[in-house]
């Protein structure tokens, strides 16, 4: 009454959003619904026949999901217990849904102890939905219209909604941390297989990321008051490494004991989806039954370690990367095109304290330099023609407090220089069209196959955003160079192939043709000569027959014109412009014909290949003088 000045007579029904309003909270909440409706579906088939309905709610006690009688829809929408429905505190003064966000624990407000008297016939009980790392994501509550007079009869009620809520907690957990270790600990040996609660997620190294509340309420007391960034070996006696070879083993349960009074407990250890291929020994005779990412690319987790693989100069790389992670120090990667630098960053951002947070790249050289600006920054409403009604979030914002991935930072407009150098310095920024600043936490990877240095002398890169950038940098050896080239091939045909390491051998010959090949377009290019390799042979052995052209017969140089042979009388001679092309110009050249070529000409579908934007694109193939078969 005092601090909200709700008076409790008031007859005014609950607050319902509009279906705009609607619309944007749940669009915030997207993967909390998706993952979290399950969950709540399950709970209302066991309270509906008893008169429930179950309510979603996020984190502004908006209600996100509603489950009950269709029958009495209008007596719901009267109570306010249905879609859209507000039940702050400071509307509403004492209920179940507000109360449990202010306290946030399991709490049931039964009859007379809501605030309001509309409401006092009303029993609800709610359990508050953490996040990894303690924070409120929403609740789960289930309420009745009618129920006994007695609250004791509502005691069940409020364990079951405890129950979904630690379910919710637990498929939101592993969900945030699937590309990471996750560690599920029992008291129980044989609850142990089942368990989903008291939940650690562990990097690479063994340190724990984050905690769920039962693991927090468990092992958070004491010396072990904040887990978060311990090592595992710290709270458990047991070494990191014997928790990743017992994960490879038959055995699915094992005792660990604490370090602090010698407690047993039992647990379970689920990997990361990119890891299985970590640490293993490859070698064409080998057949370890492992279950490989789909795909070398820039989408897939692959962890640090596992991109280096037995290459000494990536292991050193990777060494060092560690030691600069959650510093605050931006990191420059450099490499030739195709040598994965936007996996790396990935890695890197998977590696770090921000694995939970957003990860956001954008191409500075596939974007129009008139839109650059606007995806870079956002805009507001009207801040000029053809921009959306609601305005636009622009990458950087989306990228706060996780990190923002520039790649081809060699190829940003001058005109933009200064503001970037602007939000790094200030860490804020100023949509278009607005004049109020946005503040963001910034951790920035840029990426480049360019000479900043030298871009920086001929006066086309700033210098002062050069050395702000440029925090450490590392250069990402190409794949001619690589010391571990014939293990890499071997993994890198299990991917393709979608199947384990060994399912699918490569004769000696064709290994050999594989290891002294140039590859000037690196990882991207080997992909495609394997998927090719794939397709030409007849089962799970490759053979040189199977090899593309320019790898089988590298005595003779590769045809880059790619005229159709069947008309010999109207081929097109080599461009003279060629001899002037470097070797990078000639293996891109190559890139960008096989790449249309296999698109029938569809330049958008190739740009989308290859990685580069349209308009790029097009001057490329000018630049190359690549004429398409129905202009020649």
């Amino acid at each position: 009454m005092n601090q909200h000045g709700i008076d409790p007579a008031d007859a005014a029904q609950v607050r319902i959003l509009t279906e705009r309003e609607f619309k944007e909270q749940a669009e915030a909440a997207e993967d909390f619904l998706r993952i979290a409706r399950p969950g709540v579906r399950d709970l209302f088939h066991q309270v509906s026949a008893h008169g429930y309905c179950a309510l979603l709610c996020d984190h502004n006690v908006t209600t996100l999901d509603w489950l009950g009688d269709d029958q009495q829809v209008r007596e719901w929408k009267k109570a306010g217990l249905y879609l859209g429905s507000i039940w702050a505190e400071e509307e509403e003064g004492t209920c179940a849904v507000g109360t449990c966000l202010v306290e946030k624990r399991p709490i049931t407000i039964h009859k007379g102890e809501h605030y309001r008297v509309i409401n006092a016939e009303l029993t609800c009980s709610a359990a508050p939905i953490l996040n990894p790392f303690g924070e409120m994501l929403g609740l789960v509550d289930i309420s009745a219209l009618h129920s006994p007079a007695s609250k004791d009869s509502q005691y069940f009620a409020l364990q079951l909604v405890k129950q979904t809520a630690r379910l919710i907690e637990a498929a939101y957990f592993y969900h945030q941390f699937e590309d990471q270790w996750v560690l599920c600990i029992c008291n129980n040996r044989e609850m142990a297989v089942v368990n989903r609660t008291c939940l650690l997620a562990l990097g690479g190294d063994g340190i724990v990321l984050a905690a769920d509340q039962t693991a927090r309420q468990q092992f958070g007391g004491g010396i072990y008051k904040t887990m978060i960034g311990r090592d595992i070996e710290d709270i458990f006696d047991i070494k990191f490494d014997q928790l990743i070879d017992l994960a490879g083993k038959s055995e699915m349960v094992w005792p660990i004991r604490t370090i602090t009074n010698g407690a047993y407990y039992f647990a379970t250890l689920r990997s990361p989806q990119a890891i299985a291929l970590k640490s293993i020994q490859i070698r064409p005779s080998q057949k370890t039954k492992v279950t490989p990412p789909k795909e070398l690319s820039a989408a897939e987790p692959l962890s640090l370690d596992l991109l280096a693989g037995a290459d000494h100069r990536l292991k050193e790389i990777v060494t060092r990367i560690k030691r600069v992670l959650d510093k605050n120090i931006p990191i420059l990667l450099n490499g030739e095109t195709g040598t994965g630098k936007e996996v790396f960053a990935r890695a890197i951002h998977n590696a770090s304290s921000r694995a939970n947070k957003p990860f956001v790249a954008i191409n500075c050289a596939s974007i129009p330099e008139s839109l650059i600006e606007s995806e870079l920054f956002g805009y507001k409403p009207g801040a000029f023609t053809g921009a959306l009604n609601k305005g636009m979030q622009g990458k950087i914002v989306q990228s706060n407090g996780g990190t923002l991935f520039l790649d081809e930072i060699g190829d940003m407009p001058t005109s933009l220089q200064p503001r970037l150098l602007r939000v790094l310095a200030e860490k804020e920024i100023t949509p278009l069209g607005s004049t109020s600043p946005v503040p963001v936490h910034l951790n920035v990877i840029c990426a480049t196959h360019r000479n900043i240095q030298d871009m920086v002398i001929e006066g086309s890169f700033r210098e002062d955003l050069f050395y702000r950038l440029k925090g450490i940098s590392f250069v990402l050896p190409p794949l001619r160079q690589r010391t571990d080239l014939a293990q890499l091939i071997q993994m890198a045909l299990a991917i393709e192939a979608k199947t384990e390491i060994g399912a699918i051998s490569i004769d000696k010959e064709a290994l050999n043709l594989l290891t002294r090949y140039d590859w000037p377009g690196n990882i991207r290019q080997l992909r495609n000569v394997l998927r090719y390799a794939l397709a030409m042979s007849d089962g799970d052995r490759i053979t040189s027959t199977n090899l593309p052209e320019e790898v089988a017969n590298q005595e003779r140089p590769a045809l880059l014109s790619h005229i159709e042979t069947s008309a010999p009388k109207k081929m097109q001679p080599v461009p003279q412009r060629e001899q002037s092309w470097s070797p990078m110009e000639q293996a891109e050249r190559t890139i960008i014909l096989e790449s249309l070529k296999k698109h029938q000409w569809q330049v958008v579908k190739a740009a989308k290949e290859i990685g580069i934007g349209r308009s790029t694109l097009y001057r490329k193939i000018e630049k190359y003088d690549i004429v398409p078969p129905n202009k020649r």
